[in-house]
């Protein structure tokens, strides 16, 4: 199987099964029609209600105790897209008005609270007589942990703004963590349910490689994204950490070598939002050959871990969608 067939069969999945699902149980109404406006009208991947249900398959498993969970990750991560436009003061999300925009502030984060509740309620009610006590305990507590890092991610981004020259490596790391967490969480919980079959050192091995191998690919996948922020997204939401003074990781790999005397003035082209000055910085700098090298890194550990872990179909499916993650449709330049 190519990338792009897994992307279609992930849409698939989502439009088949997930959407469906999220739709009868709960209600389209004005509660909801923020981020209904955002699952029916957003083109992304959506992977994050499709490898569930992939995972399932291959585990031969019933794949309908995968839709809550399904539902709950391609939720959850449309509601911190909302949320995150509101932060971020971004008016357009992949061509299409933003939803504080085009329903309110005030309506969007609440019912981005509201649809988030809902789905957890969902998945715990439904999950509740489909597995043990103690999984399902163990579920509900990496979904909220999950949440709460989401937006601790946030926190960490305005923070950051204080003093980015100050900003260590390991302070990025757990932010990149924390910005997907949504991912994770729907690694984490895949496998928990699909491994149930299995005993417990068996059981034990894979649920510790796919947190690591989650935690390479939450960090792969987010430079992917910074990188899309100066390339693909440019036209509707380009810039827009620079914009807010948020540090990022290739920001870091630029910054973290400034002789202080420089400081002063890198601090001024940015709230000048001089980005064509910044910009040949970042070429002189080699920005973007220092972050592909990084994502190079975390996919190849990644896809080490996959190795010895899992049976030959999963091991082809994680492999195939770690290297997704250095995967340009066009080569990416600044």
């Amino acid at each position: 199987m190519k990338y792009e067939d897994l992307e279609q069969e992930y849409k698939k999945i989502f439009t088949n099964q997930v959407l469906p699902f999220i739709k009868q149980h709960i209600k389209e109404d004005f509660m909801s029609a923020p981020i209904y406006y955002l699952l029916e009208e957003l083109n992304i991947n959506r992977f994050r209600s499709g490898l569930p249900i992939i995972i399932a398959r291959e585990y031969g498993i019933n794949e309908n105790n995968m839709i809550p969970l399904a539902a709950l990750c391609e939720l959850t991560f449309t509601t911190a897209m909302a949320q995150d436009d509101f932060y971020d003061d971004d008016g357009v999300r992949e061509g299409i008005e933003a939803t504080h925009i085009k329903f309110g502030i005030k309506e969007t984060l609440l019912s981005c609270d509201y649809m988030n509740h809902e789905i957890i309620a969902c998945v715990i009610n439904i999950l509740g007589t489909e597995i043990q006590p103690d999984i399902l305990k163990r579920l509900v507590l990496i979904i909220n942990k999950g949440m709460a890092d989401a937006y601790s991610s946030v926190l960490m981004e305005l923070e950051s703004k204080k003093d980015i020259f100050s900003v260590k490596q390991e302070y990025l790391e757990r932010l990149y963590l924390a910005k997907t967490a949504h991912g994770r969480i729907l690694l984490e919980c895949t496998f928990m349910i699909a491994s149930l079959a299995l005993n417990l050192d068996e059981r034990f091995k894979i649920i510790t490689a796919i947190k690591k191998y989650s935690e390479c690919l939450a960090i792969a996948g987010q430079l992917k994204n910074d990188i899309y922020d100066f390339t693909k997204h440019k036209k509707y939401r380009g810039f827009s950490d620079l914009r807010q003074g948020y540090i990022t990781y290739p920001l870091y790999l630029v910054i973290k070598d400034l002789i202080k005397k420089d400081h002063m003035q890198f601090l001024k082209l940015l709230n000048d939002q001089n980005y064509e000055a910044l910009l040949t910085i970042f070429r002189k700098e080699k920005m973007m050959q220092k972050t592909l090298f990084l994502i190079n890194s975390y996919v190849t550990e990644a896809m080490k871990l996959v190795k010895n872990n899992f049976p030959p179909a999963i091991a082809q499916l994680l492999n195939l969608w770690a290297e997704g993650n250095r995967h340009f449709s066009i080569a990416p330049e600044i």
